[in-house]
């Protein structure tokens, strides 16, 4: 299948119906003891889902009287699952449906569970437990690899490169020194290897990185770029954003159409057609709820898969 196919498939994921077996979707999750668990928000596709599952019944019924459905699985649905360890099919063996509410959200949330095959020429790209995974639905399920990334980069050559990407985004005074801290709001960036380019080595970076603007203003810069170690090629995978902080936290987001957001690099994925998938977290100070997790291809800036941050599902 190519890569332009393959995305024109995944474009759809929040637009088509899931519930037939034709449905393209693709879904983030994460994986444990050979499964891989990934969820789904949204009336629409548990709905369908159910309905295909069951043959019959109301769901929105069903679950005002239990917040809580399981579905086993039926013959023949597969899925592609996608995460650092390259590409694996999976067997859907259960669907559970969660009532609006239940995990955060407003809306019901299925999570699928995809059993792995033991051994076989799968085996080598299943996912070990405890790692992000991306679910592709609806299109045939492949095996591959992950591919051979960039190698790995010491700890001051990193924080050098992160503060380089920085810079490169804003030309006023960087406040403080970055760290390397998925985890950290400010003053801080990721770099993950990148399959090599015409042989040369590249990463992906994000930062969130806090600068002195005119007037005395602080900005915190955020953004993701795809790039080789000298910066001779920087691409933006998530073009800077610049905002204007109140006691430490994002109120707006300059220029039109932009959402207050930092951005958090949390590693790579196998994608589609070779190329690796960014697993980014998309953090909204302003409105909470709206933090998502996200699988964005990095050579279209298209985001393949999302999911809430806040979803917590008993």
């Amino acid at each position: 299948m190519g890569r332009a196919s393959v995305l024109a498939m995944l474009a759809c994921a929040t637009a088509c119906s899931a519930g037939s077996r034709s449905a393209k979707v693709a879904a983030l999750g994460w994986s444990l003891g050979g499964e891989a668990h990934v969820f789904v928000t949204g009336d629409r596709f548990a709905r369908d889902l159910y309905r295909d599952l069951t043959g019959s019944g109301s769901l929105h019924d069903s679950l005002a009287l239990r917040r809580l459905i399981a579905v086993e699985g039926r013959a023949g649905r597969v899925a592609t699952v996608l995460s650092a360890s390259g590409a694996a099919p999976g067997r859907l063996t259960l669907a559970r449906f969660h009532a609006p509410e239940t995990c955060g959200q407003t809306e019901a949330v299925t999570e699928l569970v995809f059993a792995f095959p033991p051994g076989g020429a799968a085996g080598r790209s299943t996912p070990p437990s405890h790692v992000t995974v991306v679910a592709l639905m609806g299109t045939p399920p492949f095996v591959g690899g992950a591919g051979a990334p960039s190698p790995a980069l010491a700890r001051q050559r990193a924080l050098d490169l992160v503060t380089r990407v920085a810079q490169r985004a804003e030309t006023a005074t960087l406040l403080a020194p970055l760290a390397l801290d998925p985890d950290r709001a400010a003053d801080a960036g990721e770099v993950a290897p990148l399959p090599r380019k015409a042989g040369e080595p590249r990463y992906a970076v994000g930062f969130r990185a806090r600068f002195l603007a005119a007037g005395g203003d602080t900005v915190l810069v955020t953004g993701v770029a795809d790039t080789d170690q000298e910066l001779r090629d920087i691409r933006w995978v998530v073009r800077p954003l610049r905002a204007r902080l109140s006691s430490g936290m994002i109120r707006h987001t300059e220029g039109d159409g932009k959402r207050a957001v930092r951005y958090s690099l949390r590693g790579t994925v196998a994608g589609p057609g070779g190329g690796p998938l960014l697993l980014l977290d998309e953090i909204a100070d302003v409105a909470p709820r709206d933090s998502r997790a996200t699988a964005v291809d990095p050579a279209t800036r298209r985001v393949i898969a999302a999911r809430p941050l806040a979803l917590r599902c008993p």
